[in-house]
């Protein structure tokens, strides 16, 4: 008698896919940490400013509130009724699912899924307003961080590090093109983009952002008041990670305010893009690159020691700033828990809906 070997199912991979992802994060973060482990040890002789930390995690609530609030602008820009009450719920629901990583599904694509089951002829819709909400988002803070380069108070950047702020400002520039450019019906339905909605890589992509930006054609208040709410939402996100170092490094060398929002942009976007569960170890990466980077600025002579400490205490400002994630996440698992049912349902009707042709690029 012969046995075939049978062939793993979907949900198999995907929880194989999972499990190395979340292998792939631990062991990056920590091998972070144990490169910091001697300024971990000398955590328990600085002072720890808890008043700076409670008014970092006070920030991010309000800052949350505005992203959203900016998905709500954009759903209520395609006629579909959305009150404040069901924008919080949803959204701390979606908190909660990017605490718990990618286990399960995105935080993003549940709240779609729990808005969709209300209006079942919309799904795709529905599916749209949050894809433009994330690309919105996006552009919102390499906007705030290339006009915050303009400030006077903002610290030179090192040969280094300058490059940065052309990624910012070509960020920027290609946003404020592509926003034009989506209120031209002839380029949207133009051969041009046709044929770049058959790209292998960024095909879906493109299509995603035609069709969720044609939503939006005629309205260009609604576009604007998000993108207003997405710099609002993301200042007070770099605002409350500032709050984060302030609580922990007194008395040591560390970015300013304004230097945090220059620099902070670039490892946001890291951590959102990196194959990782919540960007874990992504982002606690790229931060300490930042403050290694900003030491240089500050001193082109700076010692392998003084690297080394702005680093760490990168590594660090990023673990507390992610703790403030963690306790918001830890809110909404209140109304994650009491409604899985629920999302459980909503999930199945999206992803056999024939409408969406690809839930997953909401999951990341």
């Amino acid at each position: 008698m012969t046995i075939s070997a049978s062939k793993p199912t979907a949900s198999n991979r995907a929880l194989i896919i999972v499990v190395l992802k979340w292998l792939l994060a631990m062991a990056l973060l920590g091998g972070l940490l144990w490169r910091s482990r001697d300024n971990l040890a000398d955590l328990q002789n600085r002072q720890i400013l808890w008043s700076a930390f409670a008014i970092a995690l006070g920030i991010r609530f309000f800052s949350l509130l505005a992203t959203f609030s900016r998905w709500r602008l954009l759903v209520r820009g395609i006629g579909l009724p959305f009150s404040l009450r069901e924008t919080f719920r949803l959204g701390m629901m979606g908190e909660a699912c990017n605490l718990m990583g990618p286990g399960a599904v995105g935080g993003d694509l549940v709240k779609a899924a729990l808005l969709a089951k209300d209006h079942p002829k919309r799904i795709a819709s529905v599916m749209s307003t949050v894809f433009l909400d994330r690309v919105l988002g996006m552009w919102s803070l390499f906007m705030l961080g290339a006009f915050a380069s303009l400030s006077p108070v903002a610290t030179k950047p090192g040969p280094e590090f300058a490059w940065t702020l052309w990624v910012l400002w070509g960020g920027t520039l290609a946003g404020l093109v592509g926003i034009v450019l989506m209120f031209i019906p002839t380029f949207t339905h133009s051969r041009l983009m046709h044929w770049l909605t058959t790209w292998k890589f960024v095909g879906r992509i493109v299509k995603e952002l035609m069709d969720s930006i044609q939503l939006y054609q005629g309205k260009p208040h609604v576009v604007i008041g998000a993108v207003a709410l997405g710099l609002l939402g993301h200042l007070g996100f770099l605002t409350s990670f500032y709050f984060c170092a302030q609580s922990l490094h007194q008395g040591q060398v560390y970015p300013g305010f304004i230097d945090h929002v220059v620099g902070l942009p670039l490892p946001e976007a890291v951590s959102a893009v990196a194959p990782l569960p919540g960007g874990v170890g992504a982002l606690e990466g790229a931060v300490g690159w930042f403050y290694e980077q900003h030491q240089k600025s500050l001193d082109a002579n700076s010692s392998e020691k003084q690297l080394a400490a702005a680093k760490d205490n990168g590594v660090l400002t990023a673990l507390i700033y992610r703790l403030t994630t963690v306790v918001m996440g830890a809110i909404g698992l209140v109304w994650y828990f009491s409604s899985k049912g629920e999302i459980q349902k909503a999930m199945h009707e999206v992803e056999t809906d024939p409408q969406v042709t690809d839930p997953n690029v909401l999951t990341g």
